[in-house]
C-alpha cells in the first residue's frame, strides 16, 4: 500500500491549506492552514481542550508524555481545541484524520484488530485501505477492511476471508505480505493486515513519469514475473494484474498486491455493482479464446499490457467503462502493436511485450518461470548491449523424428558447446521461438516432410521480421534437392542434401560468424 514517492515532494492546496507530501517517511509539514474548526464546516469553534484530550488520552490515540509536549508548546491548559490538536499534529502525535474525528465525536474506528489507525489510503467496491500502526512496537501496516454493505452476506465474508487466507501462505520479496485476516470484536468488522509499502502504484508513477526506459519497465517486470511465478508455484493465479496493482517501493523493488481479488469477486460481480475492473477484461479474453478461469497465461497476457503501457504511455487496449464493450473478443484482436522506434530499445523487447499478449495463449510463455527466464534473457541483452558476446551458451533448436538421430545430433552439438533443444513436431520450434529466441535452427525435412519445410521458412520470416538473429539449416534428401533453390537464401540460411556430420556441424560455425 502507498502514499508518497521518495524523489520528489507534492504540493497541492485545499481552500486555504496547503499541504506538503515530502519524503519516504510520509511527513506532512502544514503551512498557512485554516483553523481546524474551518476544516470542519457546521462543527462548533468553542471546543474545550481539556475534555478533547481526555478523550484522546482515554481512546490510547495519546500518551500523557505526548500529551504533555501538546500543553507545552501550546503554553496553557484549557482553551480552544483548535490549537492543542494543531500542535499534536505538528508533533506527530496525531494525524489530521484522527483530529476530525476528534471534532465529530466520534468514539469508533480508531483502532482495528489492536491496530491504531492513522488514515485512509484508498477505497473500492469491496473494502477500504487504512495507513495503520501497531501501538506497542510501531509497525506500520496497511489494513483492509470489508465495507459493511458487504458484510451480511456469509458468502461475502467467506470470499473477503479466502482472499486474504491466500496471501498468508505467500512469502516472498515481490509480493505484498499478508500478517493477518481476523475481524475486529468491538466493531464486528473484517479485515486484511498487510506489509506497508512505502511508495506508489505504477499507474500513480506514470502520471508523474508518463512512461519509463527499457531497462526500467523490465526490472518491475521481471520482479513481477518473479512474483506470479512463486504464486503459481503454490497453485495461486493472480487475476487482477493492472498498474494499481503492481507497487513500487522507495528502494525501487516492484510488489504485486491483491492476489485473488478478481477470482474472489468475479466477472458478475464487477458487472452488478457498476465497478468496471479487471476481473472483466480477464473474462473478456478468456470466453474468446476458450480457456478455462483461472489460467496462467492469463496474467500473463495481462502483465504484458502493463509493460505494454510503462514502456509506450498509452494502454494496449480500448479503455471503456462499458463492461459489455470489454468483453468484445475484437477490443483483443485490434491490439496495435509497439511501432518500430517508439521505445528505444533493442527487438527482443518489443517481441518479448508481443509474445507475452499473443491472443492465442498457446503462442504466449506458458508458465510464470518460463516468462521469467525470457525477461531475464532479455534484460542481460538490454544491459550488456555493446559489450561484446554474450558468454552464456549458444543454444540450437533441432527438429528431427527419427530418434536414432536425435541422439547423434544432441551429442554431437553438445560437445560443441551448444545447449542443445528437440523436437519431432516442427510447430513447437516456433512456439518456442516466439517465446525464447535461439542461435540455430536446424530441420531435417527428411523426416518432418513439407511441414517441416514450411516451419522453416516461417520461423526465419519472423526472425527477420523481429531483426533476431538466428541462422537457419535445413537438411533435404536426394527426392527434395529442388527446395534447395526454393529455400529464402542469406548469410545465415543454408540448405544441404544428405550432409555428413562434420560438414554441419562447420557450416553451423560459419553462419554463426554472420552475427552482429
Amino acid at each position: 500500500m502507498v502514499q508518497s514517492w521518495r524523489p520528489y515532494t507534492v504540493a497541492f492546496a485545499v481552500g486555504q491549506e496547503e499541504f506538503f507530501l515530502a519524503g519516504a517517511e510520509n511527513v506532512v509539514k502544514w503551512r498557512g492552514r485554516a483553523p481546524i474548526h474551518q476544516r470542519n464546516p457546521g462543527k462548533m469553534p468553542n471546543l474545550d481542550a481539556v475534555a478533547l484530550a481526555e478523550k484522546a488520552l482515554r481512546l490510547g490515540l495519546v500518551t500523557i508524555d505526548q500529551l504533555q509536549e501538546g500543553w507545552e508548546e501550546v503554553g496553557q491548559r484549557g482553551g480552544e481545541a483548535d490549537p492543542l490538536l494543531r500542535a499534536l499534529e505538528r508533533k506527530m502525535h496525531l494525524t489530521p484524520w484522527q483530529s476530525q474525528k476528534l471534532l465529530k465525536n466520534d468514539n469508533d474506528g480508531f483502532f482495528l484488530g489492536g491496530y491504531r489507525i492513522l488514515y485512509k489510503i484508498a477505497s473500492g467496491s469491496f473494502g477500504r485501505v487504512y495507513r495503520a500502526d501497531d501501538p506497542h512496537s510501531g509497525t506500520v501496516v496497511a489494513i483492509k477492511v470489508l465495507r459493511r454493505k458487504w458484510s451480511d452476506d456469509p458468502h461475502n465474508i467467506e470470499l473477503f476471508e479466502r482472499e486474504g487466507k491466500l496471501g498468508l501462505d505467500l512469502k516472498h520479496p515481490n509480493i505484498v505480505e499478508i500478517l493477518a485476516v481476523a475481524r475486529d470484536q468491538p466493531s464486528q468488522q473484517y479485515f486484511i493486515a498487510m506489509e506497508f509499502v512505502e511508495g506508489g502504484n505504477l499507474r500513480e508513477l506514470l502520471t508523474i513519469r508518463k512512461k519509463l526506459e527499457a531497462p526500467e519497465a523490465l526490472r518491475i517486470l521481471e520482479d513481477a514475473a518473479a512474483g506470479l511465478a512463486h504464486a503459481y508455484s503454490h497453485g495461486i493465479t493472480h487475476r487482477d494484474m493492472k498498474l494499481t496493482n503492481v507497487l513500487i517501493n522507495t528502494q525501487g523493488t516492484a510488489k504485486l498486491v491483491d492476489f485473488g481479488l478478481a477470482g474472489v469477486y468475479g466477472q458478475s460481480r464487477a458487472i452488478d455493482t457498476g465497478n468496471v475492473d479487471r476481473t472483466v477484461d480477464y473474462a473478456g479474453i478468456e470466453k474468446a479464446t476458450g480457456v478455462m478461469a483461472g489460467d496462467t497465461r492469463s496474467d500473463i497476457y495481462f502483465l504484458g499490457c502493463v509493460g505494454y503501457e510503462i514502456l509506450t504511455g498509452r494502454s494496449p487496449l480500448e479503455m471503456t467503462k462499458n463492461a459489455r464493450a470489454r468483453m468484445n473478443k475484437e477490443r483483443f484482436l485490434t491490439v496495435q502493436p509497439m511501432a518500430p522506434g517508439e521505445i528505444k530499445a533493442p527487438a527482443s523487447v518489443y517481441r518479448l511485450i508481443e509474445t507475452m499478449m499473443m491472443f492465442n495463449p498457446q503462442q504466449r510463455y506458458q508458465t510464470p518461470s518460463q516468462l521469467l527466464e525470457a525477461i531475464r534473457e532479455v534484460r542481460r541483452e538490454v544491459d550488456g548491449k555493446g559489450s561484446g558476446k554474450s558468454s552464456s551458451p549458444r543454444t540450437i533448436f533441432i527438429v528431427e523424428k527419427d530418434e536414432t538421430l536425435q541422439e547423434t545430433l544432441r551429442s554431437k552439438f553438445k560437445e560443441t558447446g551448444f545447449r542443445v533443444l528437440l523436437a519431432a513436431d516442427p510447430v513447437r520450434a516456433l512456439d518456442r521461438f516466439r517465446q525464447q529466441s535461439f542461435d540455430v535452427f536446424l530441420v531435417d525435412a527428411r523426416t518432418t516432410g513439407d511441414n517441416g519445410i514450411h516451419m522453416f521458412g516461417k520461423l526465419m520470416d519472423e526472425a527477420r521480421r523481429h531483426d533476431l538473429f538466428c541462422a537457419g539449416v535445413l537438411l533435404l534428401g536426394d527426392d527434395q534437392k529442388d527446395w534447395v533453390s526454393r529455400v529464402s537464401r542469406g548469410p545465415n540460411i543454408t540448405a544441404l542434401v544428405n550432409p555428413r556430420l562434420k560438414q554441419l556441424l562447420r557450416t553451423v560455425e560459419e553462419l554463426l560468424e554472420h552475427r552482429q
